[in-house]
């Protein structure tokens, strides 16, 4: 005759519970862990993939930039001379204050918000084929106004072209604090004498609840920096 078997007690059963339950969350905590370790990683390499194809595209436009003609935090704007130093007369008042806009001399850099709330930064250049003979050519001063209004009329005459360049951005966080929009930073705002350019942005993504993200600072040197004779004379 088979021996009976003892059934499980009421205290062995909830003991038997309980560590089953600790098990489970252990292991859904350290599954979670996982996912959100992989995540954030995932974000980072990205970021770090989409960065520097940025800072390859800034650090281009500033190795042929001979000056930034306006700063604000949100749009820069870059000159590169169509013509070398020497054909301009390196300070001469002939072509070195001419800058012809059908030669794509003036680009642009733009912070620009979407209606989804994420940033995209756009080039803005001139379109050569709207632009009018007699109007093709301004010339050099160092009054950022200036450039602004030329940019706002360029740009409601349709007569830029507008490319992005990096999308889905958002604003980055200094110093603890979350900035109101992604920046362009300087080494100083006076274009006489500023020879950088660069940009503070952050890339954003969404793990379930949690916010992920990952904050870049590109920053390029004016390889070429020539500061115009009107900064020296003033």
């Amino acid at each position: 005759m088979m021996p009976s078997r003892r059934a499980f007690t009421l205290i062995e059963l909830i003991i038997a519970t309980m560590v089953t339950t600790m098990v489970a969350a252990t292991v859904v905590a350290i599954v979670g862990a996982v996912t959100s370790a992989l995540a954030i990683q995932d974000l980072r390499s990205e970021a770090i993939v989409r960065s520097a194809g940025l800072q390859s595209h800034i650090g281009l436009l500033s190795l042929k930039t001979r000056m930034t003609l306006a700063l604000s935090p949100q749009r820069v704007l870059l000159w590169l001379p169509s013509e070398t130093l020497e054909e301009s007369g390196s300070g001469s008042d002939s072509a070195f204050d001419r800058i012809d806009l059908v030669q794509d001399e003036l680009h642009w850099l733009e912070f620009f918000q979407e209606t989804d709330q994420s940033w995209t930064l756009i080039e803005w250049t001139v379109k050569a084929e709207a632009v009018p003979t007699d109007q093709s050519e301004v010339y050099f001063t160092s009054d950022g106004e200036f450039w602004d209004n030329l940019f706002v009329q360029l740009r409601d005459t349709e007569q830029l072209r507008r490319s992005p360049i990096a999308s889905g951005l958002a604003a980055p966080e200094v110093s603890g604090v979350i900035a109101d929009a992604p920046r362009f930073v300087w080494q100083t705002e006076q274009c006489c004498d500023n020879r950088s350019v660069g940009a503070e942005f952050a890339f954003v993504a969404i793990d379930g609840e949690e916010v992920l993200r990952a904050d870049m600072r590109l920053e390029s040197a004016l390889a070429f920096f020539d500061r115009h004779p009107i900064c020296t004379e003033s």
